[in-house]
């Protein structure tokens, strides 16, 4: 049933393989496929003709799943040989530029970047809003993309997505799905983890706008959560001028995102093919009161001999990742899009990367395969720094004893923030200082942007530890 192609220009040539893993998360770009090749002298005679830059073709019971370019392969000692191949889509995580897309529709910006990196493409809808903008820092394609279907469900309240089939890419409009799979406990449904939580939770949202004697602020609150669970606060001060009406509207677009006990489901159940990340399932699980529509966050497709089987993460809603303004000279008037001062070149380069994973990293716990999508806290610091030229090491442990001590009044765009507490004692915990008050960090609900003091994070702020100068 599984079937694996090495093609070329004038031939195709099947690979002999034992188990193929296919694999994506919703706004992290291209879908990824692990093969691993029968460890044999015919499976080492086909591991040795696919090279670094070939194109495979996967199929399942001869329907096509995957296209996609050969990135790594792997041999152990104990013969295992491993191909690792990304759909088109990781061409648009791969290379960045600098555009003036002022004007542009988001399918116009897509065939531009598409002919400027000779990525294959289909046609593309006309998606009518004029959402491009001036784009002065070097950026990801994708970012750019992501950005731009931000933008265009903004101002019509239509969403679209961009994904990869047989070996192009495409864009399509996402609407409500009239037919979901069930997945039910008792027939397809192998096993599942159900979380819940509150330590995202917020009860409480105060919004600031203006500068010193003409600072406006709205507090919006969530009444019958902050009975139930206190006084969480989220404070965001907002870098344009607002009225206090237009700030308690921004408020309660906050708190509806933020507000209620988040939850979490994983599944394992039998595999369906177009059980995909960003798509809509309909859970049934009695045991747990769970009998509703979710969507996919992350999805593992796993095909072993003629068995087929996936993992999957559910969340409740299908939003776009919050996602910082892309550097704008014609919004901005500047060359940096962190809107904060002080610090090196560099450390605003840290910065910027930083920045470009919010919402885009799936946490794993002792992980360090960032480039791929997942990781842990330090092993996130860790490669935004490897990407300037310096190495602060593994661990927070290693990372905390990196560069100067800093006192907190003193913390500068680039510096590392360093937390305690949060799941053992001494320090557990890293980020990367953004501008004073806030950082991007990798946790257990992802990448993000947050407060590190207790002025504006109640979780993050009991836990602060110290801020450390390295660049």
């Amino acid at each position: 049933m599984i079937e694996l192609f090495l093609v070329k220009p004038s031939y195709m040539m099947a690979i002999p393989v034992s188990t193929v893993t296919w694999s994506g998360q919703r706004y992290q770009a291209a879908r990824k496929l692990e093969a691993n090749i029968l460890y044999s002298d015919t499976g080492l005679h086909f591991y040795q003709q696919v090279i670094e830059g070939d194109t495979v073709l996967f199929k399942w019971k001869g329907n096509e799943l995957f296209r996609g370019t050969v990135f790594n392969r792997s041999r152990s000692k104990s013969g295992m040989l491993t191909l690792t191949a990304y759909d088109m889509l990781q061409y648009f995580l791969e290379n960045k530029d600098i555009y003036n897309f002022s004007g542009k529709r988001l399918d116009e910006i897509l065939l531009r970047m598409c002919k400027d990196f000779e990525v294959p493409h289909g046609s593309f809808v006309n998606t009518k809003e004029k959402v491009g903008k001036i784009i002065d820092q070097e950026t990801p394609l994708y970012d750019i993309a992501l950005r731009a279907m931000i933008d265009t469900h903004k101002a019509s309240k239509r969403k679209f997505h961009i994904y990869s089939r047989l070996g192009k890419i495409h864009l399509t409009e996402l609407k409500a799905q009239d037919i979901q799979w069930v997945l039910e406990v008792g027939n397809n449904v192998i096993d599942y983890t159900y979380n819940t939580s509150i330590e995202e939770t917020v009860t409480r949202v105060k919004v600031a706008s203006g500068e010193g004697s003409k600072t406006v602020t709205a507090v919006v609150t969530d009444e019958e959560g902050k009975k139930q669970f206190g006084v969480l606060q989220h404070y965001e001060k907002v870098s344009e001028t607002l009225s206090k009406s237009a700030l308690i509207k921004k408020g309660k677009e906050i708190l509806n995102e933020k507000k209620g006990v988040k939850k979490k489901l994983d599944l394992e159940a039998l595999g369906i093919e177009s059980v995909t990340s960003g798509n809509a399932i309909y859970a049934i699980i009695d045991d747990i009161r769970v009998k509703k529509t979710m969507y996919i966050d992350t999805d593992v497709h796993t095909f072993d001999r003629n068995k087929h089987t996936m993992n999957l993460s559910l969340i409740e809603t299908n939003d776009f990742p919050e996602m910082e303004e892309l550097t704008s000279s014609s919004s901005s008037g500047s060359s940096t899009s962190t809107g904060a001062t002080g610090g090196s070149p560099k450390a605003q380069e840290v910065v910027t990367l930083a920045k470009s994973y919010v919402g885009r990293l799936k946490y794993d716990f002792g992980g360090k395969n960032i480039a791929r999508g997942s990781g842990d806290c330090s092993g996130f610091t860790k490669f935004i720094y490897k990407k300037v030229g310096i190495d602060i090491g593994d661990g927070t442990a290693n990372q905390v004893k990196r560069g100067k001590k800093v006192g907190v009044n003193e913390a500068q765009p680039g510096d590392l923030v360093f937390f305690k507490g949060t799941y053992r004692t001494g320090v557990s915990h890293v980020g990367i200082v953004t501008k004073p008050g806030y950082c991007v960090s990798l946790g257990s609900s992802g990448c993000k942007e947050h407060g590190y003091l207790r002025s504006n994070n109640t979780y993050w702020g009991p836990k602060f530890m110290q801020i450390n100068r390295v660049l």
